[in-house]
């Protein structure tokens, strides 16, 4: 999503992208294409990657994939006209490392685009010192290559400002001129609809449209604690809420888990995996955004972004950052992840309390716009890509120098 609305933005604004993608889809677990290909779009040129795909998140698979989508770039990156800047995310790691090295060899400059923590990350639910110990030397090699690819990047660019201090540290090096925070964003394509039954309802959704709609929409993944939503659902149920559902959309590894634990809920419906139009449509219907995330200090994904364009109040676990917009712009309510209790309180609040649930609808639309709108952020970073691009050799041959220095 952050990588098509970026290079949307730098083919409006009159340049041509090549960017490298996986034939895997993440998400959903399956092959978009069965072989490395370049597929011509308006502007870009998708360069296509094949590797073995993986069927966990956390698996060997998903370390061979990337070491094969790596080793492929490598190989059919060389042959190809030299671009005037390198843009790379993280993670995974393996591949930004690689692109850092193709920028050095080629002499472009390059930014070093973090969006999650690793291989920190799956350190942090570990308990044990010893385990953790002995984690951290198992992944001895990973930690190498971030330091390096993060110490050699021309510019850093973050998802929030805890990953930019994250990714200095890293570094080991003070803020520069390149190091940049842009949120994630979200595309708004539709404003809310006025009407409190808006048109096409689905047909999962009939006899539960004039409810309070709850909504969780993403990837059944672990990195969200959905068995914790539904039973937040089986208690409001119980108590005697009949005028409140929560709706869980989407698919992932936990999908049979969570269908099989809220069966037989009248409260919970799980349409399975939306389209772009669906996630609109049930975004304007909606009366809370659900973010059940376990994970690290100072994330800010997508998602919050996408509930508070529709002006849905955010019920929220995440810690650092966002606990700290949520509270300074009155966005919604933060709960401490693996409390149930604290999870049901917030949504019992927001439900019992209309007025304050509008008052902070209204605070979420008014801090999209000035904050969270896609064409704004993305407008931005492409502006700071193209002063990059414009001062290359002088902007490596200045960090070269710091480098030295520091």
């Amino acid at each position: 999503m952050r990588t098509g609305m970026l290079a949307d933005r730098l083919v409006a604004r009159g340049h041509s992208v090549r960017w490298w993608v996986s034939a895997f889809d993440h998400q959903r677990k399956v092959m978009r294409y069965k072989k490395d290909q370049e597929i011509s779009l308006p502007g870009i040129k998708l360069q296509v990657l094949h590797g073995c795909g993986y069927p966990s998140n956390i698996s060997l698979a998903r370390y061979l994939d990337h070491r094969l989508i790596t080793r492929k770039f490598r190989t059919q990156s060389r042959g190809l006209e030299t671009p005037d800047v390198v843009v790379t995310s993280m993670p995974c790691h393996d591949l930004a490392f690689e692109a850092v090295r193709y920028a050095r060899f080629k002499k472009v400059p390059v930014l070093v685009d973090v969006r999650d923590l690793w291989p920190d990350i799956f350190l942090t639910g570990i308990k044990n010192p010893l385990l953790k110990k002995l984690g951290r030397l198992a992944l001895s090699s990973d930690f190498s290559q971030i330091q390096q690819l993060l110490a050699r990047a021309d510019g850093i660019v973050a998802v929030s400002r805890g990953y930019l201090n994250w990714a200095l540290k890293k570094a080991g090096r003070p803020l520069r001129e390149w190091d940049r925070v842009f949120f994630l964003g979200y595309q708004a394509t539709s404003k809310a609809c006025e009407s409190p039954v808006p048109p096409n309802l689905p047909s999962w959704l009939r006899g539960h449209e004039t409810k309070k709609l709850i909504l969780f929409i993403g990837t059944f993944g672990f990195s969200y604690e959905l068995s914790m939503v539904v039973e937040a659902a089986r208690r409001l149920y119980s108590s005697g809420r009949e005028d409140v559902c929560f709706i869980l959309a989407g698919a992932g590894e936990k999908e049979v888990e969570i269908r099989r634990e809220s069966n037989g809920l009248p409260n919970v419906i799980t349409p399975g995996w939306l389209d772009a139009a669906q996630i609109i449509s049930l975004l304007e219907r909606g009366y809370l955004g659900v973010v059940p995330c376990v994970s690290a200090k100072d994330t800010l994904p997508n998602k919050p972004f996408e509930y508070l364009s529709a002006g849905l109040p955010l019920v929220s676990s995440l810690e650092g950052e966002m606990a700290e917009l949520i509270n300074d712009f009155r966005l919604g309510l933060s709960y401490q992840a693996g409390d149930i209790d604290s999870l049901c309180r917030a949504i019992q609040i927001l439900i019992n309390a209309p007025s304050l649930r509008d008052q902070i609808s209204a605070n979420a639309r008014d801090f999209f716009k000035r904050y969270g709108q896609a064409d704004k952020i993305y407008d931005e970073y492409a502006k700071h890509i193209e002063r990059l691009a414009e001062e290359g050799k002088s902007v490596i041959k200045n960090n070269l120098i710091k480098d030295r220095i520091e």
